[in-house]
């Protein structure tokens, strides 16, 4: 069994940009001539890029803390420094100490 999690195609809106986050499973099994292949994909989250700065919600609609994320999803940094610095935020860094948006 196979589990990650993937940041998926942005989706911009006016002055904001969607990224959803999925869990992706995968499962495969082979014996002799026959094989079996499944795989489930769900949404997990979504960061929510604004004027205001990056926002991690869970499917509730609770705000998640965003530096969990950026450890989980791989290449989701980079999409948030891109859209970051389009926006003209400068690629905005998130403060490590407190783990919220806007640095110190």
């Amino acid at each position: 069994m196979f589990r990650d999690f993937v940041a998926d195609e942005p989706l911009r809106v006016c002055n904001f940009v969607r990224i959803p986050v999925a869990e992706v499973y995968s499962f495969s099994m082979v014996r002799d001539e026959r094989a079996a292949f499944a795989g489930t994909k769900r949404v997990k989250a979504v960061v929510a890029l604004g004027p205001g700065g990056p926002v991690a919600l869970n499917v509730s609609g609770e705000e998640l803390l965003l530096l969990d994320l950026l450890d989980q999803v791989s290449g989701l940094n980079e999409l948030l420094a891109a859209f970051s610095s389009e926006n003209g935020r400068g690629g905005e860094e998130i403060d490590k100490v407190d783990r919220k948006r806007g640095g110190a």
